[in-house]
C-alpha cells in the first residue's frame, strides 16, 4: 500500500541537529550557579564541571540532579527557572542553527512531509529556539521533554507518534543514541547527524548518517520514491 507524505512525518532532534548549542551551554550554566551561590553562599552544595556541553541531551531535571547532588525540590525549581531567564537573554547571543537548516526545512516542507520537533530540553528553551531563529513556522508539533513531562526521547516521540495518529513510520533525525533508539523503537527511519554532539558509536546503529543538514533532502527524496504526494 502506497504512504502518503501526510502521513510520514519527519521528526527532528533540537540540539545537535538543527541548533548548535555548545557555545551556549557552556555559558548558562556558570552564569546560573553564580547566581545560586550568591543567594546560598555555602549552605548550598554545587558541583562545578570544566565544560556543561556534556550535558547536551540530558534533560534539565537529571542536570541539576548532577550539579546540585543534595538541593532539594524547591531550589532544583529555582535552578530551572534561573536557567530558563538566562537562556532567554543568551540564546540569540550565544547559539546558532547549523548551516543549510532554513533551506532543508522549506525544501522538506514544500515537499508535503510534516515535520516536527522532539527535544530533551524544556518547554521554554525549545520555543525561545525555535522564535529568535525563525523557524518555528516549519512545525506542525513541537515536543519537548518539558512540555510533554517525559523522561526518555523514547517516550517522547512514542507521545507525537500517539498525539498525531502516526502508525510506524516516518524519520527521526538525531545526533545522539538516545534519538537513534526513540525511531528505532516508534518503527520510523533512522538518520544520524555525524556533526552533532554525539560520538559515530552512538549513531553507528542508524540507517543512514548525513554530515551535514542539507543532506537530508536527498535522503527523504529517495524514500519518497515509495511515497505518494
Amino acid at each position: 500500500m502506497m504512504v502518503k507524505k501526510q502521513e510520514f512525518p519527519i521528526v527532528f532532534d533540537l540540539d545537535g541537529t538543527l541548533f548548535d548549542c555548545k557555545e551556549l551551554t557552556n555559558q548558562t550554566f556558570p552564569l546560573v550557579i553564580e547566581r545560586l551561590e550568591t543567594k546560598y553562599g555555602e549552605k548550598l552544595e554545587i558541583k562545578r564541571f570544566q565544560k556543561y556541553e556534556r550535558f547536551l541531551g540530558t534533560v534539565t531535571e537529571d542536570i541539576f540532579a548532577e550539579i546540585l547532588p543534595h538541593a532539594g525540590r524547591e531550589i532544583v525549581n529555582e535552578a530551572e527557572q534561573i536557567l530558563i531567564e538566562v537562556e532567554e537573554e543568551l540564546i540569540p547571543k550565544a547559539g546558532k542553527l547549523f548551516q543549510g537548516v532554513e533551506e532543508t526545512l522549506a525544501a522538506l516542507g514544500n515537499q508535503g512531509y510534516p515535520l516536527f520537533i522532539a527535544s530533551n530540553g524544556s518547554k521554554e528553551y525549545v520555543d525561545f529556539v525555535l522564535r529568535d531563529f525563525g523557524i518555528d513556522r516549519f512545525f506542525e508539533g513541537v515536543f519537548s521533554a518539558g512540555g510533554q513531562g517525559t523522561k526518555t526521547k523514547s517516550d517522547l516521540v512514542q507521545a507525537l507518534m500517539k498525539d498525531h495518529g502516526y502508525k510506524g513510520q516516518g524519520v527521526m533525525v538525531g545526533d545522539r543514541h538516545s534519538d537513534m533508539e526513540a525511531g528505532t523503537n516508534s518503527g520510523m527511519m533512522t538518520v544520524g547527524c555525524t556533526y552533532g554532539f554525539g560520538d559515530e558509536e552512538e549513531i553507528s546503529d542508524a540507517d543512514v548518517k548525513i554530515s551535514a543538514i542539507s543532506e537530508l533532502v536527498d535522503v527523504v527524496r529517495e524514500i519518497g520514491e515509495g511515497i505518494d504526494s
